[in-house]
C-alpha cells in the first residue's frame, strides 16, 4: 500500500532533480509504479498540493527537531544551544535541498519565498518563547525577546545554510560560542 510519505519522498527527489515546472503527477506515478489516480487519492489537489506538502513536511521536521531538543535542556542557554544544534544538524541532513542544479534552485526560490514567511514566523515564535521563559525565570535580563529571536534566527539561518551547502561537520562548541556571544555580548 502506497503511503503519503512514500509519495512525498519520491516527489522531493523529482522536484530537486527536475524542478517545479517539469515535475508532474504522471511522472511521479511512473516512478512509484502506480497510476496517476492513486496519487490523487492521497492528494486530491494534485501537483500543487503535493509540492506544498513536500516542503511543509520538511519545514515541520526542522521545527519538531528544534522543539524536541528543548526537552533535554534545563537552562535558557542550554535550550537555545540545543535548539540551534538541532536546526543546523537537521538542515544539514536535509541538505539535499541545497545540492541541486543552480537553475532549479532559482526556480524553487520564488516558490519558497511565499512558504518561508510562515516557517520563519513559527521558528521565530519558538525561539522567542524560550527567551521569554528565560526572562521570566530571571536567567536573562529583560530584553526584547522578539528582537533577540530575530537576531538568533538570522544567525542560525546563515550557519545552517553554510553547513548544509559545504557539508562541513559542526562542533557543538561553535554553536555554544554563538549563543554565549548573543547572551553575554562581545564586549571584552
Amino acid at each position: 500500500m502506497l503511503t503519503r510519505d512514500q509519495v512525498l519522498d519520491r516527489a522531493l527527489e523529482l522536484i530537486t532533480k527536475e524542478g517545479l515546472r517539469r515535475f508532474s503527477v504522471s511522472e511521479l506515478g511512473l516512478r512509484l509504479g502506480v497510476v496517476k489516480s492513486a496519487l490523487y487519492h492521497h492528494f486530491p489537489g494534485g501537483k500543487a498540493e503535493i509540492v506544498k506538502e513536500v516542503f511543509g513536511r520538511e519545514e515541520n521536521r526542522v521545527l519538531e527537531a528544534m522543539e524536541e531538543a528543548l526537552n533535554s535542556a534545563a537552562t535558557t542557554r542550554d535550550k537555545l544551544c540545543a535548539l540551534a544544534l538541532a536546526k543546523i544538524v537537521l538542515v544539514r541532513e536535509l541538505g539535499r535541498l541545497y545540492r541541486i542544479r543552480e537553475e532549479i534552485a532559482d526556480e524553487l526560490e520564488g516558490f519558497l519565498v511565499s512558504r518561508r514567511i510562515d516557517f520563519l514566523r513559527r521558528e521565530r515564535n519558538l525561539i522567542a518563547s524560550v527567551i521569554q521563559e528565560g526572562i521570566e525565570k530571571k536567567q536573562l535580563r529583560p530584553v526584547n525577546a522578539n528582537l533577540l529571536a530575530v537576531a538568533l534566527q538570522g544567525a542560525l539561518q546563515n550557519l545552517s545554510r553554510t553547513y548544509a551547502v559545504e557539508g562541513q561537520p559542526l562542533k557543538s562548541e561553535e554553536v555554544e560560542s554563538l549563543i554565549d556571544c548573543l547572551l553575554e555580548g562581545i564586549k571584552a
